[in-house]
Order: structure tokens, then C-alpha cells, then sequence
């Protein structure tokens, strides 16, 4: 699950209320533009968690009336009422006015793909093109200027058609082509070099009329609609231009080689009258409105279908809340809608095994809102961080996705419920306790005798008591993780890990070499640490005695383990005798192997998810033994997550999912069809596969293990009625820390199974588990002597 942080933009004391605001597509820098109807109005930057940029403030006693973002550099284009363009360049604030071409209010901006082209248009209907260098700066005057005489509403840019591959042709060429020879002739048309910038573009107006502007800058018109023109759609699938007028009239036409329009669709799209309309459209051909109704509505124009997304009174919405706008992130597939009661619905595209992407409107899953208050009037996702900017009529907020926290340590879990507030719950005495911190939490570690929580800022701890939660140290801290023993806390910075107190105070130093990276990966089991750095290296410490001692020297795992990228998790076992490790490859994919470095023969072994099988041990189970696994399947999938038994060395649980077929950097794992599986390993034996479940409906994610149980976190209300509850014969309690300011209603936030072995057995002595537990191996590794003896001991 995920959570949305918010930011409020620290805007300076002279702004007014925000009108519209943009980001830049790729760099983490928001533009909001501020009017006021008597001092006129001014421009701010912003970055990610909302910082103002300093140099880079316009201000006129003008409104400013569009804003476009250079598409690569970082360059902003402004309009403004009177006619005057201004090129910012951030962070430099340097500004450069556009030559007057102008004397109305500005109103259309439109870069070309590659930024290389500007064009400007005004109320008056005067339309300008300019050229721009590869610096985002301004080449010359315009290159043409054109009267349409009617006010200029909406520019797109239509996509080049991709070249001629010169290589291709080459080899047909060469291999006596005829007609590939022919494109090479000189006395030919020039060969295009690969895919062109398109230059040339489409420009409406408020008579209804759309114009062609070809790649010379000659105009004619193109066709012509009722109304005026408020969207110009381009669908490069099709090669098709839609057109939407302000009475939300659709119109399709398909575009001819020489220029033409042939009309072949026109509908009438559903709205309420009389309100303002946000319209978003898809790369995948997906229409979406917002028309201040109690639901969005989507148009399918590629496979001809219409469908509307309701809010959900059970996740938190009003009866009556109206949606006002609409915007749509294409790598995380999710929808969100800004409210008049200053909530964010967000809807995300789920897709079922076997099903096809976008066809109903069943895939679209609506989940819990992010409350920002106010009247939510303009959203937009921007950056290759997938930043969510909302104006809520005072102020713009910027959201940020965190993965909620979540960590189980010696039977205290702890998992975020928002933002700023987790639920902890004691399962020595079923306790079920609410932590409100004064800050955005992002990270969470939890022991038998405290709960730390961080920032990235500042680290905060609180100490457990009972059914209360005291803060006992708080300290400003940059780590952005922390890994807690005892009384002692570990944080990290460069080229070291700090083992510091409670209260901050640091006690001892873990310094690694400049050659072996930064420290950014942190686990502790039992009484060992392990690092992880940014340069693929592993440490394991002793932390038993007073000061941490070194178990084993540093270990550079980019040597043993082929095509490794990036460590993504390492955790130790309970002797300290292996580490378990997640890696991202070279090209930045997930790898579906977990591996494990043995600490005493100084070797890497692994158990590969996509074959299902380990790179050593005994034979692995036939087709007939497979069938103990409930039909679970055991290849094709990658590892998520991983834990070490906290007592037991010899057992690992994986938390796995299928490898997609559409394999992408940003779509690369299917979530919808997870599967538990627990490994036994040893130097004798190697990886041997123990058991393999899916993980059951209702469950969000696995958390630890600890026999005889496994620990998962789950969503409120969706839990699976075969679980074994969190929940003991003592009644959960809900309460706050002795800071807060009084009690608070926790939802239940983890569940917990029992292993197969120890289904009835859940409560026996630590004897009779160890006798289980060999019990299990013995029946693993296929050696049913031993296992009768331990039965034996269970017995007895």
C-alpha cells in the first residue's frame, strides 16, 4: 500500500492566489502562476517537497495567462495579459522577453517535440513562430507571423512519421534492391536519418475553425466545427485528429497525405451544463472528463466504448461531493480527481491474470482518498518522479508516493496508517496501540522495547511500557534508514554507519573505505548486523559484546554475482552464518535469483525463481511431491521480499510474483498473483524448497517470520477468514502515545498464519518447536529416520 505525502509550496508573502501551475516533464520543478485582480500577478518555481527558488520569481501588473515548459531543458515559456512572452530559465532565473509580436492577452504556447520550435498565439488571433537554439534560448525574430483574426485556442504539434532505416536500405542495396538503390540516388528526395522532429502543427480558433501549418510555415485552413474549439486531440495510432468543441461536441476526422480531413465520427459527449469541463486524454486512447458531476467519465475511442467512475462513500467520500478535475499518470496507470470537499480520489488500473488492459471499467480500483482540504480545482502529474501538484483554491500542494512503512521485531509490529501515523501491535498481550508522530514518516523499526520512526530529517524513538508509548529521544538526523539493537540505534552517512543513543548521541564509528561506497542498506537479526553499500559491497558485525567487532571482512559481491547493478536488500540470519541479498541487474531490473553469500567458506549460492530451482543441493522434489504446494506455480516469478526466522538460522521465507510478459522498466511485475515461499539453508545441504503457498486474499504483504508464524500486514476490513487473527484472548486496545492528545479508533493492520507444520500446535513450548522444526528439515532433505526421532521427542 501506498501513502501520499504532502507538501505546502513555500510561497513568498507576496503571492497571490494560485491560477495554474505545470511541471516540467522530466525535472522535479513545479511553475505556479499567481494573479490578483488589482496588483496584477507574478510566476514561482518550486521543487519537490515544495523549497522556493529564489532567483527564479517574475512578477508584473499583469495577469499571466499561459505557461508551457520547454520539453527538455529547463526553460518555462509565459504569456501574459498584455501580449508579452518571457522565456525563465531555471535555476539561473535568467529571463528573456520574446520580440513584441503581440498586443493582446497570450493565449496558446506550444512547444515542438524536441523543443527546437515555439509558437505563440493571442485573443486577437495572431500567431507566431520561433525558432529556438539547443540551449532552450531564443534564435533570432519569428520566423512567420500569421492573422487568423479570431482568438487562438488550442496548438498541437502533429508526430513525424518515422525515417528510412539507412542501414536496411544499405543491405538491400547491396543485395541488388532496385528500389532501395533508387533512395539513395542523388538525384532523388533527401533520405531521412531515423525519426524528425514533427514541425508541423494544428491551431484552432474560436469560430470553430482548425488550421494546417506545415514544416515551412504555410498555412491553410483545415476544416470547420460549430462552436469553439476547446481540445485538439492527435491519436498517432490512427492518424487520426479529434476535435472538442465547449459543448462538449466530439468529432474524429482522418487525415490525407496531401493534407485533407475526412469527417468519420461526431458525438455528443455526456456533461452537466453549465460547468467548467477538465478534460484529460491517454497515449492508449482513453478520454477522460471531469464536469463538476459526482463521477468522471471515460471514452474508449479506440475500441468505441464510454464508461463513469463513481466515488465511494464507504472509503471516506460525501454524499454529494463533486468532482472538478481530472489528471492521469501513464507509468503508474492511476487516475486521480481533485473534489469540492478537498479530497483526491485516486483509481488504479489493476489488471486480472489473463485479462486485457483498459477494456472495463472493473480494473479501475478506487482507493482510500488523500484529504488536502479547500475546493480542489487543478491537478497534475509531473516528472520522472510521478509528482501529483494540486491547487485547492489557496494553495498548491504537491504529493509525493511513499510505500507505507511497515517492520515486525520480536513480536511488535508496526505498520503506517497515514502519513504521520502508524498502529503498533504486541502480540506477547494482543495490545493494539496508535502512534501519531509530528512528522512525515518514512521509514519504521520496531522492537520489544521500542518503536523508531524517521524522516530522512530527524529520528525520533519512543519507548514501549505497557499500553503506552513514551518519546524518550529525539535528533536531527539525514539518515534514511536506521536499524536498531538494544539501546543502540545505527544510522548512516558517508563512507560510515553511526551507532549512536537514544537521544542521538553517537558512541561508536563503522567507517568503510571510499573504495567499497556509502552505507545505505541496514538489517539486524538477533545479535548481527549487516551492511550493504552503494558499490555492491556487504559487512556482517558482532554486536554482542559492549562495541560492535567485525564478523567478517568486507565483501565486494559484484565480484561473485554476475550482471549485478545495485544491491536492493540484504538481511543476515540468526547465527550470522548467511546473508541473503536482492540485486537489481545492469539495465536496472529487478533479478529474479535471491541470493546468499555463506560467511564461513566465503562463497555465493542461489535459488533462481524463474527455473525454480537452486544453484546446488539435493535433488529436488518430482511432480508428485510438487503437488503438497497447492498447485502453486514455481517458476516464472522474481523475489520481492525476504526474512530470516529470528531464531532459527537454517529458514528464509521469499515473498514472490510472476515476471510479466510485457516486461518494462516501469511495469515489470504483476502484484496480482503472489506467492510465500520458505527455504531451508545449509552448508550441507544447500537451498532446499520447504514449502510454497499462494499468499491468501486479503493479506497486503509479508512482514517476518517467526515460527510458527508467518506475519503479514493487511488493508483494514480485508482480511482472509482462514487466518489465524493477530488478535489474542486479551482485548486490543487502542491508545496513544503519552504525547499525543487523547484516544484514537486503530484499525487492525497485521494478521498472521501458521507454518503447515504447525497448524494446531501454534502454542507449544520452545521444545516441541525445535522437535517440529527438525521434523520439517528432515522431511525436506528426504531423511525419514531423523524425522520419526523428532516426532518421537513431540511425543514425549
Amino acid at each position: 500500500m501506498a501513502v501520499y505525502f504532502d507538501h505546502h509550496i513555500e510561497a513568498p508573502g507576496s503571492s497571490n492566489v494560485p491560477s495554474q501551475l505545470t511541471w516540467h516533464s522530466a525535472l522535479p520543478v513545479l511553475a505556479v502562476a499567481s494573479s490578483s485582480p488589482t496588483t496584477g500577478g507574478n510566476v514561482d518555481l518550486y521543487l519537490q517537497q515544495g523549497e522556493y527558488v529564489d532567483s527564479c520569481h517574475l512578477e508584473r501588473p499583469h495577469q499571466p495567462t499561459v505557461l508551457r515548459w520547454h520539453p527538455i531543458k529547463p526553460v518555462l515559456a509565459l504569456g501574459w495579459e498584455n501580449g508579452e512572452v518571457v522565456l525563465l530559465t531555471h535555476p539561473s532565473g535568467h529571463q528573456t522577453v520574446l520580440p513584441s509580436a503581440h498586443a493582446a492577452a497570450i493565449t496558446l504556447l506550444e512547444w515542438s517535440s524536441s523543443g527546437s520550435r515555439l509558437v505563440t498565439g493571442d485573443q486577437n488571433g495572431v500567431l507566431a513562430v520561433w525558432k529556438v537554439n539547443a540551449r532552450g534560448g531564443l534564435q533570432g525574430n519569428h520566423l512567420v507571423k500569421h492573422e487568423y483574426n479570431k482568438p487562438l485556442t488550442c496548438c498541437i504539434f502533429r508526430p513525424a512519421s518515422p525515417g528510412d532505416d539507412v542501414a536496411m536500405l544499405a543491405r538491400a542495396s547491396v543485395s541488388g534492391n532496385e528500389s532501395a538503390l533508387d533512395m539513395f540516388s542523388w538525384k532523388g528526395a533527401p533520405l531521412k536519418m531515423g525519426p524528425q522532429e514533427g514541425l508541423a502543427f494544428y491551431v484552432s480558433t474560436a469560430d470553430g475553425k482548425v488550421h494546417s501549418v506545415d514544416e515551412l510555415c504555410k498555412t491553410s485552413t483545415l476544416l470547420s466545427v460549430e462552436g469553439a474549439v476547446k481540445k485538439l486531440l492527435y491519436l498517432e495510432k490512427r492518424e487520426v485528429l479529434a476535435v472538442i468543441t465547449e459543448t462538449l461536441m466530439l468529432s474524429q476526422y482522418t487525415l490525407g497525405p496531401e493534407g485533407g480531413a475526412q469527417e468519420f465520427m461526431k458525438v455528443k459527449l455526456s456533461s452537466k451544463t453549465g460547468q467548467n469541463v477538465d478534460i484529460f486524454w491517454t497515449a492508449n486512447g482513453l478520454l477522460i472528463t471531469a464536469t463538476g458531476e459526482q463521477v468522471v467519465r471515460l471514452w474508449d475511442l479506440d475500441g468505441d466504448d464510454n464508461y463513469v467512475l463513481s466515488l465511494n462513500e464507504t472509503l471516506g467520500f460525501e454524499r454529494g461531493e463533486m468532482i472538478n478535475c481530472v489528471a492521469y499518470c501513464e507509468a503508474k496507470e492511476i487516475l486521480a480527481a481533485g473534489t469540492s470537499q478537498g479530497r483526491i480520489a485516486m483509481w488504479k488500473m489493476v489488471v486480472q491474470p489473463g485479462g486485457v488492459r483498459g477494456d472495463t471499467k472493473a480494473q479501475w480500483k478506487l482507493q482510500t482518498p488523500t484529504e488536502i482540504e479547500g475546493n480542489v480545482i487543478q491537478l497534475q502529474w509531473g516528472t520522472s518522479l510521478n509528482l501529483l501538484a494540486a491547487n485547492n483554491s489557496n494553495t498548491v500542494r504537491i504529493l509525493c508516493e511513499h510505500v507505507m512503512s511497515a517492520h515486525f521485531g520480536q513480536q511488535v509490529a508496526a505498520v503506517q496508517l497515514t502519513p504521520t501515523q502508524l498502529s503498533i501491535t504486541l502480540f506477547t498481550t494482543g495490545v493494539n496501540l496508535a502512534l501519531q508522530s509530528d512528522m512525515h514518516i518514512k521509514g519504521v523499526c520496531a522492537t520489544k522495547d521500542s518503536v523508531t520512526v524517521w524522516s530522512g530529517k530527524q529520528v525520533t524513538v519512543y519507548e514501549l511500557s505497557g499500553t503506552v508509548l513514551r518519546n524518550t529521544g529525539s535528533f536531527p538526523c539525514d539518515s534514511h534508514v536506521v536499524a536498531v539493537h538494544g539501546e543502540n540505534l545505527y544510522t548512516v552517512e558517508l563512507n560510515r554507519v553511526q551507532i549512536r543513543t537514544p537521544q542521538g548521541t553517537v558512541k561508536q564509528l563503522l567507517t568503510f573505505h571510499k573504495t567499497k561506497g556509502n552505507p545505505v542498506l541496514l538489517n539486524v537479526c538477533q545479535s548481527y548486523l549487516v551492511v550493504g553499500t552503494d558499490k555492491a559491497h556487504i559487512r556482517v558485525f558482532d554486536l554482542s559484546r559492549r562495541d560492535a567487532k567485525p564478523h567478517c571482512s568486507t565483501k565486494n559481491l559484484a565480484k561473485m554475482i554476475a550482471n549485478l547493478g545495485a544491491l536492493k536488500s540484504v538481511k543476515c540470519n540468526a547465527n550470522g552464518s548467511q546473508v541473503s541479498i536482492l540485486i537489481s541487474q545492469v539495465n536496472g531490473r529487478p533479478d529474479h535469483k535471491v541470493y546468499f553469500y555463506d560467511v564461513e567458506m566465503d562463497t555465493v549460492e542461489h535459488f533462481d525463481f524463474f527455473v525454480g530451482r537452486p544453484s546446488s543441493g539435493i535433488s529436488q522434489p518430482d511432480e508428485s511431491e510438487r503437488q503438497q504446494f497447492q498447485g502453486t506455480e514455481l517458476s516464472g516469478r522474481c523475489p520481492v521480499s525476504h526474512f530470516w526466522d529470528e531464531s532459527e538460522p537454517r529458514l528464509l521465507v521469499c515473498e514472490t510474483v510472476p515476471i510479466s510478459s510485457e516486461s518494462s522498466s516501469t511495469s515489470f511485475l504483476e502484484t496480482t498473483d503472489v506467492s510465500v515461499v520458505t527455504l531451508f539453508c545449509t552448508q550441507e545441504h544447500g537451498l532446499l524448497l520447504q514449502d510454497c503457498y499462494p499468499k491468501p486474499s486479503g493479506l497486503q504483504a509479508l512482514l517476518a517470520l517467526d515460527v510458527p508464524y508467518y506475519y503479514f500486514s493487511c488493508k483494514p476490513g480485508e482480511t482472509d477468514p482462514a487466518e489465524i487473527s493477530a488478535t489474542t484472548s486479551a482485548t486490543p486496545q487502542q491508545t496513544q502515545p503519552s504525547t499525543g492528545s487523547g484516544p484514537a479508533q486503530t484499525p487492525h493492520m497485521v494478521s498472521r498464519r501458521a507454518l503447515k507444520d504447525f497448524v494446531g500446535l501454534e502454542n507449544c513450548e520452545k521444545a516441541t518447536r525445535d522437535a517440529l522444526l527438525n521434523f520439517s528439515f528432515y522431511m525436506t532433505i528426504g531423511d525419514m529416520d531423523n524425522a520419526f526421532k523428532s516426532i518421537k521427542l513431540i511425543k514425549r
